[in-house]
């Protein structure tokens, strides 16, 4: 019984300690959102009623690169096992599918480009991609100093 009433309190310790777990860590991501909009609002120069147009249409691009590049990581779990047991990659599949990817993914930037052009002008367009390179530095930075969404 003493052994039940420990591996009780063992089993909800760690339960709380999980959920506390992916609460900082979901903080640590709100809290990255909300650095970057501030990094692009700043760098690009955003009006409120461009941020208002802008912002939507951003986080859906991320969303379907994101989509794109769990599809992109899934090709590196793609294995089949030959008669020894290990594990052996049909790299001429993964790698066409690769390709096939990356070509998704330009053309989603295609697509995407002309729905910024019409929200930002050339100018801003230009710097939203000048932004778009700097923010790989900062996030980095983020993530170092302790603030980032560390999975």
């Amino acid at each position: 019984m003493k052994r039940l009433t420990t591996l009780m309190l063992f089993v909800c310790l760690m339960s709380g300690l999980m959920a506390q777990n992916q609460d900082e860590r979901q903080k640590r991501f709100e809290d990255m959102k909300a650095k970057r909009a501030a990094f692009f609002t700043e760098r690009i120069g955003l009006t409120p009623e461009e941020a208002e147009k802008f912002w939507p249409v951003y986080n859906s691009l991320q969303d379907q690169k994101g989509k794109l590049n769990d599809k992109m990581r899934t090709l590196f779990q793609k294995t089949k096992r030959n008669e020894k047991g290990e594990r052996v990659f049909d790299y001429e599949k993964i790698t066409d599918e690769m390709i096939r990817i990356k070509v998704q993914e330009a053309n989603l930037e295609k697509a995407y480009h002309e729905k910024f052009k019409k929200i930002l002008g050339a100018e801003k367009l230009f710097r939203y991609y000048h932004t778009e390179r700097e923010w790989g530095g900062e996030l980095l930075k983020f993530i170092q100093r302790g603030n980032g969404a560390k999975r």
